[in-house]
């Protein structure tokens, strides 16, 4: 009992540990790292370069930017990679040096420098056969031939799932200062400053650039994060909380249990125990014996703890394989030892507590006179015993609360209608750069032939583009619609946009609800038009029906041209991760505002994910240096987006399942050795007619008391905890009596199923061998 206590605890610690406080292996100081961005949610190249010369209160900054590459040359299959583009300094900011090879220098990032890439140590492991050969040969990245430098440590993935890094070359493009080119910066505090110092001279150093550049940096403040801040969020961090909560309450469970077992064990010794005490011994003695054992049984328990929380820290990584933090999680460090140690320790006092108070109340002479007879020795024995239960009971409830709870909030996100049919989609992230396709009608051109021969593909029934997938979030911007008051309309209102080609709602299974869907007459020579969703209706319910208002949005306060709404689409959810709200959004045709970043969609009569083979083929058709990330089914896609929250899902769950198995054992060891103690009073009662259903109420009636205060309890205590819980639940309320009656009723049977056994051999006692050995 104590080592699975132990070991899922020191599990959760190992991943709470990371998430909310470690931060990346390997990396040194992790508290001492801030992560820059800019009230725009997006850094430009010139931008990182005025904070890295102004900025004191940093060591050094260094910039870094996600791309997905295309690695092929090495002999193996090509395949798509998540790759980070950081600037020469990165890796001697955090502290971490190639186990094999060199570090960027800042030679490797200037334009027209030899390419060069360094390999992550899974990638260098599973693809190149951990050979050391491999540093000095040539791959190739998106066709390029690049040289090999290097290869990371093992278990360091910064700054989430990069399976490469190559020098950060910034391009004639990113140059530009209105150009977003990363989405942060990182740097590492110069010694004596502090966060709220370098906040403040950041924020100095903002003012000086909108300043001097209005046009692009009058809103673009810089902001400044911790780790915890901007990789796990505020939603995560209480998920993690939550976690580390109950698995605390499934090690005090089974610290009730044990302390418990001791106690009876005690008590079946207090004729023992008496003997000693009248012969002289002191009580202290007998009290340092008791804590020995249990330190000594703590031990062993946080030794096979250990192993369990291995096992338990690997298949939570293995279940959050592809995203997220879970490749940061290390069980094996300093800290993770020294907190199963303290944890061992501190539930060696727990389980010898209820025995030392004991000691201290014993009385000689009772026990000597009773023989040791009663339930635990004497009804305040049974009562602090029944207290133990009651408690545990209460804290499995509670766990089993939080668990439904959980499983009910995660339900409602998958079952949301988000406005779409996600069946039979097939999804992949095209990126063209801009070094290959360098005017935007080349882009035009090429994304137009993609569609084209991606719609011939037999089993394809539509295939459009979008900028922004359903569900994540889409770009924000002021509006004005023209003729309407500036007090209504003006620059404060902002509305999500997005790019989308013709056919899309017809892809997707959405619909226009009136007006017109875009068609390839949208051309940038045509009248620029646009579709608001049915929110953007509502928003302006007081205006007259919108279609053929005009509207212009606002790009870094410049407004842009004027297009006219000829279409109102139904509403698809972006942008919440509940999935219960539709934001107002526009919609303009990719024509007329092209981008080279863009979502394609083809909805199939077939599987789609039979597919994916024929589609790789079919760009790498067009363009064989072309990356094909993300390529796979929508409904994929929605999956692995809420992989955390399945995961932490079915992780309540498991320790629901063990929380709710320790009560019912520990109920069941008090009963069974209640049975043993009271062999005589049954055997009696079995002389002098007792019936079957009397026997066995009698052994249920010792769980009834307990059970009831610690489901009274514990329901009190789930109610109480909803202000903890209730920012992490979708549509569920913590007094829901849709998960409080399920978890009791769950409780209450496994409680009087688990009290059937002693009562079963209490029925199995023969009257005349009781009587007779007495």
């Amino acid at each position: 009992m104590l080592a699975v206590g132990i070991g899922v605890n020191a599990a959760a610690f190992s991943v709470a540990n990371t998430a909310l406080f470690k931060g990346f292996p390997r990396v040194q100081d992790n508290d001492r790292i801030l992560y820059l961005t800019t009230t725009r949610n997006a850094v430009s190249y010139p931008d990182y370069q005025d904070w890295q010369s102004q900025a004191r209160s940093f060591e050094r900054i260094a910039l870094v930017r996600g791309v997905f590459t295309t690695l092929s040359g090495d002999g193996g299959a090509p395949a798509t990679y998540f790759t980070s583009q950081v600037t020469a300094n990165g890796f001697a900011l955090l502290g971490v040096t190639p186990i094999l090879g060199r570090d960027f220098v800042p030679s490797d990032q200037q334009p027209g420098a030899a390419p060069v890439v360094i390999l992550r140590n899974d990638l260098w492991r599973t693809r190149f056969g951990r050979s050391p050969s491999v540093i000095g040969a040539t791959v190739r990245l998106n066709g390029v031939p690049t040289v090999v430098i290097g290869v990371m440590p093992a278990d360091f993935s910064f700054p989430e799932n990069q399976a490469l890094w190559t020098p950060l070359v910034p391009t004639q493009t990113a140059l530009e200062r209105e150009t977003f080119y990363a989405r942060y910066a990182f740097g590492r505090l110069a010694p004596g400053a502090t966060r709220e110092s370098a906040a403040a001279e950041m924020e100095a150093i903002g003012r000086q650039l909108a300043s001097a550049y209005p046009n692009t940096n009058s809103n673009r403040s810089p902001v400044l994060h911790d780790f915890r801040e901007f990789f796990i969020g505020d939603n995560s961090t209480k998920t993690y909380q939550a976690l580390w909560a109950a698995v605390g309450f499934v090690l005090l469970i089974a610290c009730g249990n044990v302390a418990n077992l001791l106690l009876t064990r005690l008590v079946r010794r207090s004729r023992d125990i008496s003997i000693r005490l009248a012969l002289g011994a002191g009580r202290g003695q007998v009290i340092r014996v008791i804590l020995l054992e249990s330190v000594l049984l703590a031990g062993l328990a946080g030794i096979l703890g250990w192993w369990i929380a291995q096992f338990c820290v690997r298949a939570y990584v293995l279940a959050q394989k592809g995203g997220g933090t879970a490749v940061l999680i290390s069980s094996a460090d300093a800290q993770f030892l020294g907190y199963t140690t303290v944890i061992s320790i501190a539930s060696a006092v727990l389980v010898s507590l209820p025995a030392a108070v004991w000691i201290t109340r014993f009385k000689i002479n009772n026990t000597l006179n009773d023989n040791g007879r009663g339930v635990a020795g004497g009804g305040r024995t049974k009562r602090v015993a029944d207290l133990l239960i009651a408690a545990e009971i209460a804290l499995a409830l509670i766990v089993l609360t939080g668990a439904g709870l959980m499983a009910r909030s995660v339900f409602n996100v998958y079952a949301a209608h988000i406005g779409i049919n996600a069946k039979n989609v097939l999804t992949m992230s095209m990126y063209i750069p801009r070094e290959h396709y360098p005017s935007i009608v080349e882009q035009v051109l090429f994304f137009r032939r993609l569609v084209a021969r991606l719609e011939a593909v037999p089993g394809v029934q539509a295939v459009a583009l979008a900028s922004v997938p359903p569900t994540e979030a889409a770009a924000h911007a002021p509006y004005e619609i023209a003729s309407a008051s500036p007090l209504e309309e003006g620059s404060q209102s902002t509305v999500a946009q997005m790019t989308v080609s013709p056919g899309y709602f017809r892809t997707l299974e959405a619909s226009i609800v009136s007006g017109r869907e875009f068609s390839e007459l949208d051309g940038p020579s045509s009248t620029l038009v646009g579709i608001v969703n049915q929110s953007f209706v509502r928003r302006h319910s007081h205006m007259e029906p919108v279609l053929g208002k005009r509207l212009r949005l606002f790009q870094d306060g410049i407004p842009q041209a004027w297009f006219t709404i000829v279409g109102v689409a139904s509403d698809i959810v972006q942008d919440d991760r509940t999935r219960q709200h539709a934001e107002p959004l526009v919609y303009v045709p990719y024509q007329q505002r092209p981008q080279q970043n863009m979502f394609v969609f083809a909805r199939t009569r077939v599987d789609p994910a039979a597919l994916v083979t024929e589609f790789s083929a079919q760009v790498y058709a067009m363009d064989a240096n072309l990356p094909v990330p993300a390529l796979m089914p929508l409904t994929d896609r929605f999956a692995r987006a809420y992989g955390f929250e399945r995961t932490i899902t079915a992780v309540f769950v498991v320790f629901a399942a063990i929380a709710l198995l320790l009560a019912v054992a520990g109920l069941y060891a008090i009963v069974a050795h209640s049975v043993r103690t009271r062999h005589l009073e049954i055997g009696i009662r079995r002389a002098m007619g007792a019936t079957t259903w009397q026997i066995r109420g009698l052994v249920l009636g010792q769980a009834a008391a307990p059970l009831v205060v610690g489901l009274t309890t514990g329901v009190s205590v789930s109610v109480a905890l909803a202000p903890v819980l209730e920012p992490i639940l979708v549509r569920v309320s913590v007094a829901d009596p849709a998960t409080l009656g399920p978890a009791v009723c769950a409780l209450s049977v496994s409680a009087v199923a688990g009290c059937l056994l002693p009562a079963r051999h209490a029925l199995r006692i023969d009257p005349a061998i009781v009587l007779r050995h007495e």
